[in-house]
């Protein structure tokens, strides 16, 4: 949020985090413009109104549907749906279905908390997507329209242990109608 407030003078922001302790730190940087920025706590998947409603132009979910509890992952993506203004655009990057991190995970039994959902070693959940959840999330439950979604596969050479690390993201495009 913060270098988008730098690079486009010209925006208006409305920055949501689960985290107090986030929007306490994204205040307090020198580049926090309350003029133009809102910073707030919303916890997403909980069943009430957004603390903004069809203003957004865009809107972001970058690796946070992924810690929520599947079954609240349909109120999640309404929610954020209902935040964009008519022609508005979510932009989404998650972690997608069989990403070596979830590969791991899946050894355990004890890290396993349902069908594709963990609980990493920190704590924190995460849950693997697959195209098809992700168009079930935002085309039929939340009625936006698809303008493009697909994997990201990168491999990433640790050049010290010589290891390879294979990554699997979901990116996703959805634009809410006019």
């Amino acid at each position: 949020i913060l270098p988008l407030l730098e690079d486009c003078p010209e925006w208006k922001v409305w920055a949501y985090d689960l985290s107090k302790v986030a929007v306490e730190l994204m205040k307090e940087d020198s580049r926090f413009d309350s003029l133009r920025a809102t910073g707030g706590v919303w916890d997403i998947s909980k069943d009430e109104t957004p603390p903004v409603l069809n203003i957004a132009d865009i809107c972001t979910l970058l690796f946070c549907l992924s810690a929520i509890s599947p079954d609240k992952m349909a109120i999640a993506a309404k929610n954020t749906a209902a935040t964009l203004k008519p022609g508005g655009v979510l932009v989404l990057r998650d972690y997608g279905r069989y990403d070596e991190a979830q590969l791991k995970l899946g050894t355990s039994r004890a890290k396993r908390l349902g069908d594709n959902f963990y609980v990493k070693s920190d704590g924190t959940r995460c849950y693997y997507f697959s195209l098809e959840d992700i168009e079930e999330l935002f085309l039929e439950k939340a009625g936006l329209q698809k303008l493009e979604l697909k994997y990201v596969q990168r491999v990433y050479q640790n050049r010290s242990t010589d290891q390879q690390r294979r990554r699997v993201w979901i990116q996703g495009r959805f634009r809410k109608p006019d």
